[in-house]
């Protein structure tokens, strides 16, 4: 290289992140910085490389075509890879509980050059960010309708995103008790897509049958009771479970 006069570019680690989170998965990117200290722009050839994830291997991706390293410059690789949550863990709840998850990568980076590929072994152990599942609170049920036989309310779910990215939340649904009482399964309700440091608030229609649920019948008419929700998240095949419970004051519907 020398007597040619060409001069080997250098491969630097930047950062670890993830995009395209799901409840089922995400992917990894780490991105690494190549500089180019000739007087003529080079281009990425090939990458070659394999990671691990909780010690566990995931998909490797490739990096767009047509990347360029000018001249006497730098330019940004990210090499992606598929991280699906349940691949990782035996429950996707508790692995994202966690703040961050260990990852280990080697392989190369390729660059074409006049005198043929040069060749930029990588080898990094490191821990990348997880996304953090929503806060889940209640809202104030509102009795649409009482009768002597059932009653039909609306109680709210509030699902606050605390993540810096856009969560999709597919749907949710659960077993509802009120006054200790058990007033039957909620059927999914569509939660879609929660912004940025955003929140949703999504409506589960329940209808109480007072025959089933006696104290969640008294607890209605009185206007406060004690609600709990064991419910389920899902979306992509993946499903997380969680629990809410909170001392409530029923409103009348509008």
């Amino acid at each position: 290289m020398a007597a040619s006069g060409f001069q080997k570019p250098s491969l630097a680690f930047k950062d670890a992140t993830l995009s395209d989170v799901t409840l089922g998965g995400a992917t990894v990117n780490l991105v690494f910085t190549v500089t180019n200290p000739n007087d003529a722009a080079l281009s990425l050839a090939e990458t070659d490389y394999r990671l691990m994830v909780e010690g566990k291997q995931v998909v490797a991706g490739k990096p767009p075509a047509g990347i360029r390293i000018p001249r006497n410059g730098t330019a940004e690789v990210t090499l992606p890879a598929s991280l699906k949550f349940a691949d990782v863990a035996g429950s996707i709840a508790d692995f994202l509980r966690k703040e961050q998850a260990n990852y280990s990568a080697e392989g190369h980076i390729g660059v074409d050059t006049p005198i043929g590929v040069a060749s930029l072994p990588f080898q990094k152990e490191g821990t990348v960010p997880l996304p953090k599942l929503p806060d889940v609170s209640l809202g104030t049920p509102k009795i649409g309708e009482i009768g002597l036989t059932s009653a039909r309310i609306d109680v709210p779910l509030v699902f606050n995103n605390t993540n810096a990215f856009a969560l999709p939340l597919g749907s949710v649904s659960g077993a509802l008790r009120i006054a200790g009482a058990d007033v039957g399964e909620v059927g999914a309700q569509p939660v879609g897509r929660v912004d940025p440091k955003g929140a949703k608030t999504v409506t589960l229609p329940v209808t109480v049958r007072f025959s089933q649920a006696m104290a969640a019948a008294r607890a209605i008419r009185a206007g406060r009771a004690h609600v709990a929700l064991d419910g389920q998240l899902a979306a992509e095949g993946a499903a997380v479970p969680f629990h809410v419970e909170h001392d409530v004051e029923f409103a009348q519907g509008d």
